[in-house]
Parts: C-alpha cells; sequence; structure tokens
C-alpha cells in the first residue's frame, strides 16, 4: 500500500513537471511571436549573430548591460542557425526553467503538489511572456531569483559546489544587467554574513569570498584573451550605466496613490504575508529565508521604479500568493481550506486580467489589441524571420508599408556601393539576414543617454574617441538613417563635426556622406 502511495505522488509529480514544461514553453514561444517592438525585440538580435562572426560587446559595439544574454543567443544561433526560431527558442527555454523552479521551490515547502502547479503555471504566464523574447531586464531579475531561492535552500549546505553555482548566477545576472543584482548584492551580505557569524560558520564566508575572487580573476584573463581592454570595459559596462542610475535616483519621484494603486496586487499579500510571519514562531533558518526573499522582492519594486520599462514585475503575484496560501495552511485557522479556495480564485482573475494585458495585447510591446489585426508574416521580409507576426507600433502607416520599405532597404544595402556604410536603426537584424557588416557603433540607439554618452556627460569624449575610431577602422564612407524611424541626427552631429558631411537623400533613406574622417 505504502509503495502504491508513493508511486503514485511520483506519477502526479511527474504528470505536473511534462504540464508545466510543455505550457511555459508554448505560451511564451507562442506571443513572443506576436507584434513587434524592433528597439526591445531585437536588442540580441544582430549583437548576438555578430558575435558568431568575430565581433565583441564593447570591442566592436558599445554596449552597457546584456553580456550574458548576447553570448547565450550567440549559442542557441550557432546550434539553430541565425533565425526567428532560435531567438525565440531561447527565451522560451529560460521562461520553462524558472517555471520549474519556482515549482519545485513550492514543492519543498510541502505546498501540495496540484496548488504548486496552479502557482507555476500563473508564474509561467506572467514572468517572460510580456516580452517574449530575450531581453535584459529578464533575464538579469530570473538569475538573481534562482539564486536566491537556492541561498534560501542551502543556508546551512557544507558543498561548496551549490554556492560556486549561486555565486555565478550572480555575476550571470549582472552581466546580463547591472541592476536589480547592484541593490541585492548590498542588501544580501548585510543578512547572511551575520547569520554565518552567529552560525560559526566562517568557513562560508571565507570560500564564497575566494569564489567571488575567483570570478573576478576568470574575467581579468577572459578580457585579456578576448582583447578588450579592461579600463574601457569597467567606464563602458560599470560606471557609464551608475553615472545614468545616479541620475534618475536623483529625478525620482512617487506618487503614493498611483504606487500603491499600480502595485496593489504584489504589496498587498506581502504585507499579509509580513503579518503573519512576525506572528508565528520561527526557526532562524526560516526567519533569515524569508527575509532574503522579502528583501528580493524589495529589489524588485525599487528596480521597477527606477527603470523605463514596462512593468514586468506582476511575477512576483503567484509568488506572494502561494507563500502566503503556505503560512495560512500552518495556522489553526477554522476556514483556511476556503481562504486557500479564495486566494486561488483571486490569483485566477489577476493571472488573466495581466495576461490579457501584457499578453494577449502586447502592452510591454507598446501594442493594442486593434493594432495586433494589421500584423503581416515577417518572412516577407526575409525568410529567416519566419514565424514572426511583424506589427511595429511605432511605424504611422499600414503595416504592408513598412515591409515594403524594409524589402527597398535590404535591395540597397545588399548593392555594392553601400560596402563601407554604418546603418543607425531600430531594425538590427539587417545585419545578419544581409549578411554584410552594417558598422553598427552600439546595440541600440536612444537620446535620453541610455545608449552612449550624450555632450553633457563626462564619458562623452570616451565615446566619441570609440565612435570616430570605429568609423576609421571600418572605412565607413557613410552613415544611414530610415527617414521614417525618428531617430534624432544628434547621434552623429554630437559626434562628427558639421565640417565632415553632407547630407544627401533617397526615398528612403537619409545619408551621411563622410569626408574628412578616412
Amino acid at each position: 500500500m505504502l509503495n502504491s502511495s508513493k508511486s503514485k505522488i511520483n506519477n502526479t509529480n511527474f504528470l505536473n513537471i511534462i504540464v508545466l514544461t510543455t505550457f511555459s514553453f508554448f505560451i511564451n514561444l507562442y506571443y513572443s511571436s506576436l507584434g513587434s517592438f524592433p528597439i526591445d525585440t531585437f536588442l540580441h538580435y544582430d549583437s548576438s549573430s555578430r558575435i558568431l562572426n568575430g565581433e565583441l560587446p564593447s570591442r566592436d559595439f558599445w554596449v552597457v548591460s546584456g553580456l550574458t544574454v548576447d553570448f547565450i543567443q550567440a549559442f542557441f544561433f550557432k546550434i539553430f542557425g541565425v533565425n526567428w526560431y532560435a531567438y525565440t527558442i531561447h527565451s522560451s527555454l529560460f521562461n520553462c526553467l524558472i517555471s520549474l523552479i519556482v515549482y519545485f521551490y513550492f514543492v519543498e515547502l510541502k505546498i501540495k503538489k496540484s496548488k504548486a502547479l496552479l502557482f507555476s503555471l500563473s508564474f509561467g504566464t506572467l514572468s517572460y511572456t510580456i516580452s517574449g523574447t530575450p531581453f535584459v531586464d529578464l533575464h538579469a531579475t530570473f538569475l538573481l531569483l534562482i539564486s536566491t531561492l537556492l541561498i534560501i535552500k542551502h543556508l546551512n549546505s557544507e558543498n561548496n559546489y551549490v554556492w560556486f553555482l549561486i555565486i555565478a548566477l550572480l555575476f550571470l545576472s549582472f552581466f546580463s544587467k547591472q541592476v536589480p543584482i547592484a541593490y541585492a548584492v548590498i542588501i544580501y551580505p548585510l543578512i547572511l554574513i551575520p547569520y554565518f557569524i552567529y552560525k560559526k560558520k566562517y568557513n562560508r564566508i571565507l570560500i564564497s569570498t575566494a569564489i567571488i575572487l575567483a570570478f573576478f580573476v576568470l574575467i581579468y584573463f577572459l578580457l585579456q584573451i578576448l582583447n578588450i581592454d579592461q579600463f574601457f570595459f569597467y567606464i563602458q559596462y560599470v560606471d557609464y550605466p551608475r553615472s545614468i542610475g545616479s541620475t534618475r535616483l536623483d529625478n525620482l519621484e512617487i506618487n503614493l496613490f498611483s504606487f500603491i494603486n499600480k502595485f496593489k496586487f504584489i504589496i498587498l499579500p506581502f504585507l499579509f504575508l509580513i503579518f503573519i510571519n512576525l506572528k508565528q514562531k520561527k526557526n532562524l533558518e526560516n526567519r533569515i529565508g524569508f527575509f532574503l526573499l522579502s528583501s528580493f522582492i524589495l529589489v524588485m519594486i525599487f528596480h521597477q521604479l527606477m527603470t523605463k520599462n514596462q512593468t514586468y514585475i506582476y511575477f512576483l503575484v503567484p509568488i506572494l500568493f502561494g507563500l502566503l496560501d503556505r503560512e495560512i495552511q500552518l495556522t489553526q485557522l477554522k476556514f483556511k481550506k476556503y481562504v486557500s479556495i479564495f486566494l486561488i480564485l483571486t490569483l485566477a482573475f489577476i493571472t488573466v486580467k495581466y495576461h490579457l494585458r501584457f499578453n494577449e495585447n502586447r502592452k510591454f510591446h507598446e501594442l493594442t489589441k486593434n493594432e495586433l489585426l494589421d500584423t503581416v508574416n515577417a518572412e516577407k521580409i526575409h525568410k529567416t524571420l519566419k514565424g514572426l507576426n511583424w506589427k511595429n507600433p511605432h511605424y504611422e502607416g499600414q503595416t504592408s508599408e513598412e515591409i515594403n520599405i524594409l524589402n527597398r532597404a535590404y535591395k540597397e544595402l545588399s548593392k555594392t556601393n553601400y560596402e563601407n556604410a554604418m546603418l543607425v536603426t531600430h531594425y538590427q537584424f539587417l545585419d545578419s539576414i544581409i549578411k554584410k557588416k552594417l558598422y553598427y557603433p552600439n546595440r541600440s540607439f536612444t537620446t535620453d543617454g541610455a545608449s552612449m554618452p550624450l555632450p553633457q556627460n563626462k564619458y562623452f569624449n570616451l565615446y566619441k574617441k570609440f565612435f570616430l575610431k570605429k568609423i576609421y577602422l571600418s572605412n565607413t564612407e557613410k552613415i544611414i538613417f530610415f527617414k521614417h524611424e525618428n531617430i534624432s541626427r544628434k547621434v552623429i552631429t554630437n559626434y562628427i563635426s558639421k565640417n565632415c558631411y553632407e547630407i544627401l537623400e533617397s526615398d528612403i533613406f537619409e545619408i551621411y556622406k563622410l569626408s574628412c574622417l578616412k
């Protein structure tokens, strides 16, 4: 009888894993291809493809984040070819991975497997799918989440391999994006170091420090091997982004009512969870685990306030509801069964609400349901983009008109008279499909200082030197803009003297012909 019961539990667990794996993979795969917001959708497309062609971030093009995502995507392109499916398989597998980790975390907490599945399905719906395609904030966030859950699980572990993995994930999170990990590494040690000292686990502090130092040494030698200047890398990836963050912090203004209304489904269960934990007797290890997870939640809320991206932290809701349900089940509350049903129904409502807003309507990519009626299969641009239903919210005309412009651009840029051309665009897939270097100086182009230093920034001259050197080494003769994209020409005029170019016109391009930079 006992063996039969264990077999039934194992079969249930296996079935849950199959259901969650299938669901979390395919929901992301489907919604990743619904609409496009070029500056975000293709953020890692050409940059990853360029790695396969011997060009490297920081050395050959200016980046302020996303190294982890670029290199992982380059691996997927190497295995599956440079195409849309290889791009979305990456993010879909990642959505699958984090959903399974959350499921196992719930099971580890002794939450019923049926409930753990429901909470994890909600998580898989609200996590990576809001973007669908590889994105720096999402990779950084979920790598930090995985490492946080591993720390909680292995607080007293003497297994150095686990702590090596935890620290590796923290580094990978940082090299996806500097935040939110930068906030976490300030708070987490304040919780962990006193705990390890109290438990007399001095070796854990020493070994973790040694692993961190080993990673810094490894990074140093990797930069040497890849011929990337260490000082330039530090300025580009660490100090310059920090200057952007400090400016945003200085300008941060919070409207309390708007803040509470926006994050009410995170704040309310979080407050209830804090209240219940304070009321219950917990051992020290459980207290520390709760402090760490609470710190992660607070870090994510703060990061969301600081970032200019759409809201993406609603994946916290199913985690909080799952934890809240567990804590209620541990109480002596008479009606806890009905409270649990209420929580699950409420979570279902919230999941559907944000699913419709962010997945169906693609709000993260600034689209609406009506705009999505105008999608066109991107195979009409190029066969490697097959599967993407193209709709750009920033193109004012019909989608078919934009497709026509991109087809004409593809033919024009393929001609020999564009051999030494630098393209400034949000369509950062053209380098890959034309299979010809278009010498993008950056991964993206914005005029708010997020992509490259503006004249008032202390690193302006450093970037200008990098930009002009790139023009010189690539023997660039023309710098090209799409007329309809409305990318500010200050991307060029901030760094090049007016005496060094003349402006030419074509039907679809505005061309800056260089004269004195060769």
